[in-house]
């Protein structure tokens, strides 16, 4: 008799082992879930405004006088830069006024603009194609002034602003 009693507690005591072939761990819970973004379409200068240009002094030995300011436009996508043509992009001391040139580079010097009066600068706007490995372009305004004139009471401070835009290519 104690062999049977000793024959069920194994049985019953082996149905809740591990190691006995009747134990099933359950199968493994998985869920999902979808996740999304979105990526702005940009078009950004690095800073509000190109780093002002300091042309220096003209004179009867130094007639023209060039020079450049950088910027960093971001983009993703096509897009073109115009120009301001207004009387406000002409370098003026209120009563007289000096020749007045720009020039535009973008990128590695593969866009450019040959000189142009401040007039005519950018009239028909320059086109960036944006390639998918580039995220930024860096563009160079270079501006060039110019005076044969010196008569009494044209001298002093002379000033001008440009203002170029980025927009979307239509």
């Amino acid at each position: 008799m104690n062999c049977v009693k000793f024959f069920i507690l194994f049985l019953v005591l082996s149905s809740f082992s591990p190691l006995a072939g009747a134990f099933q761990p359950p199968p493994p819970a998985s869920a999902t879930c979808r996740i999304t973004c979105r990526v702005a379409e940009v078009i950004e200068w690095s800073e509000a405004s190109f780093q002002d240009i300091d042309l220096g002094e003209l004179s009867p030995k130094r007639t023209e006088a060039a020079g450049q300011s950088v910027l960093t436009l971001y983009t993703n996508g096509d897009v073109i830069i115009t120009a301001d043509n207004s009387e406000t992009a002409k370098l003026s001391n209120g009563r007289y006024q000096i020749r007045t040139q720009y020039q535009l580079q973008c990128g590695s010097g593969t866009v450019s603009t040959q000189w142009c009066a401040y007039d005519t600068f950018l009239k028909e706007a320059v086109e960036i194609i944006h390639r998918q490995t580039d995220g930024a372009v860096v563009v160079i305004l270079s501006v060039k002034a110019q005076t044969n004139d010196f008569r009494p009471g044209s001298g002093g401070e002379y000033a001008a602003v440009q203002t170029l835009t980025a927009c979307w290519k239509s």
